[in-house]
């Protein structure tokens, strides 16, 4: 549903502070009284705005030759789509060498 705005008619408003917004279907008929401080309103010419999405996911992505995965468990992921293998499993020494690069190089003591 759009959101449509109103302004007072012939005078300011200090309650509404100026322009409000209405969410109301297309069909609807405009508003003739402001449902907050009772003022005639009628309805302004604002700028639209919508999102054209395009559908995206991992069927697309191998459409275009790419391979999506998921992770299953702990060192395991899972193909969703695409080419290759069905299942990537790491070893313990895969473990290791990425506990390994967590750790920092070097310790810089800011005290000395």
């Amino acid at each position: 549903m759009p959101i449509y705005e109103y302004e007072p008619d012939d005078r300011e408003c200090l309650m509404c502070e100026g322009r409000i917004e209405v969410i109301q279907g297309i069909e609807e008929d405009p508003l003739k009284y402001c449902p907050w401080c009772g003022l005639e309103v009628v309805r302004v010419i604002s700028r639209a705005s919508f999102k054209m999405a395009r559908p995206s996911g991992a069927d697309r992505a191998a459409q275009k030759g790419l391979t999506t995965w998921k992770r299953a468990e702990k060192g395991k992921w899972e193909k969703v789509a695409g080419p290759g293998a069905d299942m990537i499993v790491s070893s313990e020494e895969d473990f290791k060498a990425v506990e390994e690069e967590k750790k920092p190089k070097k310790v810089i003591d800011l005290d000395a």
